[in-house]
């Protein structure tokens, strides 16, 4: 029983460090480009959902 916690925490550190690096690449693209459009949280989301790459839906897992 204790290797499914084991598991979890594992998927927790997956998930976890591929959001930190997704939002640094997003904050990073959203001051780069800082000269075309001004940095706000709606940049930031927008810059965010194009450097995810966790499916957010189940047909974006087998395309």
């Amino acid at each position: 029983m204790l290797y499914l916690l084991y598991i979890f925490v594992g998927l927790l550190i997956i998930f976890g460090v591929n959001l930190m690096i997704t939002g640094l690449l997003a904050v990073h693209d959203m001051y780069t480009r800082s000269d075309d459009e001004e940095p706000t949280f709606d940049t930031f989301k927008k810059y965010f959902a194009k450097n995810n790459n966790i499916p957010t839906k189940m047909s974006d897992i087998f395309n």
